[in-house]
């Protein structure tokens, strides 16, 4: 692991090997989300665009896909006459 990631030891209030009451894991979930919250950002326009990108591309490449497939067994039910 690289040293630039934080020490997560110091948001620990609790022992490790210890089980945590229903009203503990609760607290120890609101921290963490609260932690996230405040390091985590906004997308900007660029991270949205190579999103659209990425997802454009993918819905290409399935069609392509399921049409060459769709093609092959057309060809396959002419050849042996099905239908």
């Amino acid at each position: 692991m690289s040293n630039n990631y934080p020490k997560y030891s110091k948001y620990e209030k609790y022992e490790k090997g210890k089980k945590l009451t229903l009203y503990e894991r609760i607290g120890v979930f609101f921290q963490n989300t609260k932690r996230i919250i405040k390091i985590a950002n906004k997308p900007g326009r660029k991270d949205y665009f190579l999103v659209f990108k990425i997802c454009a591309i993918g819905i290409l490449v399935l069609g392509v896909l399921s049409y060459v497939i769709q093609l092959i067994w057309t060809l396959i039910n002419f050849v042996l006459g099905i239908r």
